[in-house]
């Protein structure tokens, strides 16, 4: 099992990725959610967790799945599926557009 702080961090990271991709700033975050643009850096740096709430309230304003955040954190599954739909839930429209491209090109090969 994963120490805290990885946790932390991993949860981090992939609410950076999540933000970033979706183009907010990590000032227009911590606007949108009521809290310092400090405490946003904090979180994605893995030096602080974050409650339900804000997690529930970082997932809508982002429009990710909560499960999104926990990648590389639990491996509760052994579906490919269910990891590549997790993966690209975080990933900006541009990018899920050219990944389409790229899978109906397999798909047209096949």
């Amino acid at each position: 099992m994963k120490e805290n702080r990885e946790i932390l961090v991993t949860i981090g990271h992939n609410l950076k990725n999540a933000r970033t991709s979706k183009g907010y700033t990590q000032e227009q975050m911590a606007e949108q959610l009521n809290v310092s643009s400090k405490f946003i850096s904090m979180i994605e740096r893995g030096c602080s967790g974050l409650s339900i709430t804000n997690l529930t309230n970082i997932c809508k304003i982002l429009d990710i799945e909560p499960n999104s955040l926990f990648n590389g954190v639990l491996n509760y599954t052994d579906s490919k599926d269910e990891y590549i739909t997790n993966a690209l839930s975080t990933l900006a429209n541009g990018d899920k557009e050219f990944l389409i491209s790229v899978i109906e090109y397999i798909l047209k090969k096949s």
